[in-house]
């Protein structure tokens, strides 16, 4: 049986390339999120690669919600060995105009779905003997008000990695980020559709990390930057 992948945030950009890469490796790719029609070409994509595909709606800040999706995955694709966060910069202006809600929104968020979604998959990736649990941190760009605040949400992947990855590693479990240093916008187009060799080493790095040779790196942040 294939492995599979569950993926957040992967309607289109980096995210989107990510997951096809991932099926063009073998994987089967459960994508989640709220539109089902955005994420419509990464499903017809993958398709093309050969593998099964599945979208299951799921606001990932609700537990509910994310272990409702889980429980469907499973059942319709298997447990899933790989778990793919894709974060990117959301700016909301500078930081003495922000409101409680924006704050929550930019950061808070963001961290609580990594979460939700890691907790939810540990369980299965135990008893199965282990898995790759990643985020893919695309937050060095954003908008130039926003910057200080897309620092938090990388940091906060850092520290909450470093730590799940020593409490998972007696199981079998990594778990890393990958930071490109560009955002989804100055990647020029698809990998997959002959884009720039930058876009296609990040999401070859975020495929190395998925695989079962990886299993020697963990709790790491993994810089990808445009060299030339």
């Amino acid at each position: 049986m294939a492995r599979v992948a569950m993926v957040n945030g992967a309607a289109r950009g980096i995210g989107a390339d990510a997951s096809v890469r991932l099926a063009e490796h073998g994987l089967d790719i459960a994508l989640i999120g709220t539109d089902e029609e955005a994420h419509a070409d990464t499903v017809l994509r993958i398709a093309g690669a050969g593998r099964r595909c599945l979208f299951v709606e799921s606001d990932v800040t609700d537990a509910g919600s994310v272990e409702a999706a889980l429980s469907r995955v499973c059942a319709e694709l298997g447990a899933p060995g790989v778990l793919l966060n894709c974060v990117g910069a959301v700016g909301r202006g500078p930081l003495h105009e922000l409101s409680d809600e924006g704050w929550a929104e930019t950061v808070g968020d963001p961290l609580r779905g990594v979460f939700l979604t890691s907790r939810a998959v540990i369980e299965p990736m135990i008893k199965n003997g282990g898995g790759r649990i990643l985020a893919l941190a695309d937050v060095a760009g954003g908008e130039p008000s926003g910057p200080g605040r897309d620092s938090v949400v990388e940091t906060g992947l850092a520290g909450f990695v470093r730590t799940i990855a020593l409490e998972l590693r007696p199981f079998g479990i990594t778990a890393n980020v990958v930071a490109p240093e560009l955002s989804v916008a100055d990647l020029s187009g698809s990998p997959a559709g002959g884009g720039s060799a930058y876009a296609a080493e990040v999401v070859d790095t975020v495929r190395f990390l998925a695989d079962e040779a990886s299993a020697a790196v963990t709790g790491q942040i993994i810089r990808v930057a445009m060299t030339a």
